[in-house]
């Protein structure tokens, strides 16, 4: 009978050494799959903000080559020939218009106001005027 008592103790023993690891093994491995979960969440935020650092990075690059652009000669000289009709010595302006677009009462102008192709001798005195201001 002492060795059915033996045996039955050994089997208690087992079995209460596999129950109290089953919940160790369950107390560890609750706060490591918290732990695993929120590594993944944070993972994923910063590979957002990585991309998102990127993506402000092109645009600031974007920016300081359009800043460098607008404080070049290049920008000044353009918006002056655009915009005050500026021109270099020995250039020639040159105006091509269609012929749809031309009408026969219509005066054209160069950048001098020198008036081109006049044909509005049918006009009265304040036609002219009315034409040369609000070009009517």
């Amino acid at each position: 009978m002492s060795v059915i008592k033996n045996k039955k103790k050994a089997i208690y023993g087992q079995v209460l050494l596999s129950v109290v690891g089953f919940l160790v093994l369950v107390a560890i491995s609750v706060p490591l799959s918290k732990n695993v979960s929120q590594q993944y969440e944070i993972n994923t935020e910063i590979k957002g903000l990585n991309t998102e650092i990127k993506n402000l990075e092109e645009k600031n690059s974007n920016f300081i080559k359009l800043i460098d652009y607008l404080e070049s000669d290049q920008f000044v000289e353009e918006q002056a020939r655009l915009k005050l009709n500026y021109q270099k010595e020995g250039e020639e302006l040159i105006i091509i218009k269609n012929k749809d677009s031309v009408s026969n009462n219509s005066i054209q102008r160069n950048l001098f106001g020198k008036e081109e192709g006049i044909n509005i001798k049918e006009k009265s005195n304040p036609g002219k005027w009315l034409y040369y201001f609000f070009k009517i």
